[in-house]
């Protein structure tokens, strides 16, 4: 098993929700941090207490052989960067969404196989699943079916991602690891107007006194949310197992409502609003659950650091730090 102390890790998109936690947990656990980011959507607030801890490479991983220069003298790899946004974002922009993040994993991919570095962890998303599967998803093969129709050019560029990186990690001789994370969420989260993720549009709402808050969709269905902190340790702790048995969902089996969830929201926030279901907006898949299975059997002893009460508690901090 790598021990990470005393080696260096890049972390592309290091500024951002996930990655910025994931820099702090490498800092501790004494590893030499390169942070790769564009700050498109990462923000240098996130990794402004690792001043002097970190190396930051601001770099645009779009543009041909940047990743190269970005990722040099580093042994460890760890994949975040691409360009996601809220369920809202992809109509009529999947091709665009696809085109922009496979020119990322091409130039992240050309350098892993040039400079062939320890290990790779590079990240995909639950959105490679189609529409059509179980409730709780366990890890499906990639080419079955078409990825989740609301964030079809997304999930088709992660499908693209993970089977180009099992054939670098081939041609290198480099290990690769492959996640996909689900709903994940965090009080470092960048807002992006309307294009934003789900939870902090909906903080945003209630917090700014809507009344009524309207829910895109149905308001039934289910999503099972995990902090990024969390996110970020499962993904430090596959690297440090030498985890490359094929890919491991980041998410757990239960799930709760996205009414639910805003009421939550507004017992958290003591707000009372009413609350409306716009069913002509998209909602995604009806329920997005993940069969915990495989990511328990490689890490077993992971335990969630951060409940949904706390996280949503926390999301309401970032709100007051973010628009006040």
């Amino acid at each position: 098993m790598p021990d990470l102390a005393s080696t260096t890790c890049a972390i592309t998109g290091g500024a951002g929700l996930i990655g910025s936690f994931l820099a702090d947990q490498l800092v501790d656990a004494g590893a030499d941090v390169v942070v790769v980011d564009d700050f498109s959507k990462g923000t240098r607030a996130n990794i402004a207490h690792l001043d002097g801890k970190v190396d930051v490479r601001e770099v645009d991983l779009e543009v041909m052989g940047s990743a190269r220069a970005a990722l040099a003298g580093t042994d460890f790899v760890f994949h975040l960067a691409s360009r996601a946004y809220g369920v809202g974002h992809g109509a009529g922009r999947h091709g665009e969404i696809l085109r922009h993040n496979e020119r990322i994993t091409d130039n992240v991919l050309d350098a892993v196989v040039t400079l062939r570095p320890q290990h790779v962890l590079v990240t995909s998303s639950s959105c490679v699943y189609p529409d059509d599967g179980p409730d709780t998803v366990p890890e499906l093969p990639l080419f079955s079916g078409e990825p989740e129709a609301a964030n079809r050019g997304y999930g088709w560029a992660k499908r693209f991602l993970e089977q180009k990186a099992v054939l670098a990690s081939e041609e290198a001789g480099v290990p690769v690891t492959i996640v996909r994370p689900f709903n994940i969420y965090g009080e470092r989260y960048a807002w992006v107007g309307e294009s934003s993720q789900a939870i902090p549009m909906l903080v945003k709402k209630v917090m700014d006194g809507n009344d009524p808050v309207i829910i895109w969709g149905s308001g039934e269905q289910r999503r099972t949310y995990l902090h990024a902190a969390d996110c970020a340790l499962i993904m430090r702790r596959l690297v440090e197992l030498g985890y490359t048995d094929g890919p491991v969902n980041i998410g757990l089996e239960e799930t709760v409502s996205v009414r639910e969830l805003v009421e939550t929201l507004c017992r958290l926030a003591d707000r009372h609003p009413a609350l409306t279901c716009d069913r002509s907006k998209p909602e995604g898949r009806f329920v997005k659950s993940s069969d915990p299975t495989r990511l328990f059997e490689a890490v077993p002893d992971f335990a969630p650091t951060v409940g949904l009460d706390d996280g949503l508690d926390r999301m309401i901090g970032w709100y007051r730090s973010t628009f006040s």
